[in-house]
């Protein structure tokens, strides 16, 4: 049962919900542009209600239908698409995309060194299938371990091309997904399609509903605005 995870574990993706979180607020806070640093309090705050909205859901067992088809943890990563694609059809949303600090946003995913840990944990406890752990398919791990490599070449130096900075965003949000489809596919539901002798229960709980919820947008938010920053047409390295 979830009720035998150790709080060490719940904590762990408490702490990592927090640190994605002030991530991205940085990465806002220190924009070059001062339109897009006015709007920190306001990113600061929404993000803030989100993660008390999902954290209702989650405590309020919305999560754990597990007739309902779609799951519903598909609404928080839904949400994230329609989000990005009203960003990138206003131009305001292009602008503060842009705007974003590209060193912060690559940093942010070092927060996938503690996901893959936690997940590893959780999968001891009979929580996660083990698929989803770098003892499996995912080897998103590697994102986080050479996320402050690439900043510190790529931002700091400046001496990383932005091809190479490219393929590495591609290369890493093609792990990310390939884990995504996995946990989809492993969430008990009408839909669930393999890990059926240990699915993927933790995500349907509090807190680790918040790493569909929060953490894996706010990750795939990242890389797309950093590509969008390196392939737009006036972008520099």
């Amino acid at each position: 049962m979830l009720e035998q995870v150790p709080f060490s574990v719940s904590l762990l993706f408490i702490l990592i919900t927090l640190t994605t979180y002030g991530f991205f607020v940085a990465a806002v806070l220190t924009a070059q542009s001062a339109k897009v640093k006015g709007r920190a309090h306001f990113v600061a705050l929404a993000l803030l209600m989100w993660i008390i909205f999902q954290s209702t859901l989650s405590l309020n067992r919305w999560y754990m239908d597990r007739d309902a088809s779609p799951p519903h943890l598909m609404f928080p990563l839904v949400s994230t698409l329609v989000i990005l694609s009203l960003l990138f059809l206003l131009p305001s949303g292009r602008r503060f995309l842009a705007g974003l600090n590209s060193g912060v946003l690559t940093l942010l995913h070092i927060v996938r060194i503690p996901v893959e840990i936690g997940l590893y944990l959780l999968a001891t406890w009979k929580q996660v299938p083990w698929s989803m752990t770098f003892s499996g398919i995912n080897f998103d791990m590697i994102s986080g371990i050479t996320a402050p490599i690439i900043w510190w070449l790529g931002y700091h130096k400046k001496v990383l091309p932005k091809g190479v900075l490219v393929a590495w965003n591609v290369a890493a949000l093609a792990l990310l997904l390939i884990v995504v489809v996995r946990g989809i596919g492993a969430v008990p539901s009408p839909i669930q399609s393999w890990d059926f002798d240990q699915p993927n229960y933790a995500v349907m709980h509090f807190p680790f509903s918040w790493l569909p919820s929060l953490i894996v947008p706010l990750v795939f938010f990242s890389h797309v605005t950093l590509l969008f920053q390196l392939l737009k047409p006036s972008s520099k390295n």
